[in-house]
């Protein structure tokens, strides 16, 4: 990220506005009344509750948004008194911009609207083997995929099978 010191750019910048929790979609509609060009990103999520599994859109940056200033805006300021907004993200006294290539690279990401999850090399039932951690060197089952780009790997654990959440980027395939 750069950090605007001096005037303010002659093209379009991105910054990033952080909002109040949960309140990302009310400042997105309030920015957009305004006439500001956002972008907030999302993925598809699955929750649980009460038995019950959906899948529900949630913030890939929860509780920011990204506000594209153009030349004629300019002013930032505004945005600031803007409902849901809590600040923008500033050094000293200057936002901070974004290059246009990572706005540009999560929106060639998406598929229908949603930020599309990278493919996993690791499927379920796949043998695996932890490769560093308090678990180093043990061999398990992958049987679920959780929340986070965790994995649910079953062990044999003091001769027990024990479900564990581990991160992908412990693992090899045995």
């Amino acid at each position: 990220m750069n950090c605007v010191v001096s005037a303010p750019a002659l093209q379009p910048i991105w910054i990033a506005v952080n909002t109040h929790p949960n309140r990302e979609r009310a400042a997105e509609q309030h920015l957009r009344n305004q006439g500001y060009d956002v972008y907030g990103p999302v993925i598809r999520k699955q929750t649980r509750h009460a038995r019950r599994v959906s899948d529900v859109l949630r913030p890939l940056f929860p509780g920011y948004l990204f506000v594209r200033l153009s030349e004629a805006q300019g002013r930032w300021r505004p945005i600031l008194s803007t409902i849901g907004v809590r600040s923008v993200v500033c050094t000293r006294d200057a936002p901070c911009t974004l290059p246009a290539q990572f706005i540009d690279d999560l929106k060639a990401r998406e598929k229908d609207g949603v930020i599309a999850r990278s493919a996993s090399a690791l499927q379920i039932g796949e043998t695996v083997r932890v490769g560093r951690g308090a678990f180093d060197g043990l061999a398990g089952k992958i049987i679920d995929l959780a929340e986070n780009d965790r994995l649910v790997v079953l062990m044999d654990f003091l001769n027990r099978p024990v479900r564990v959440k581990i991160s992908g980027d412990l693992l090899s395939v045995v």
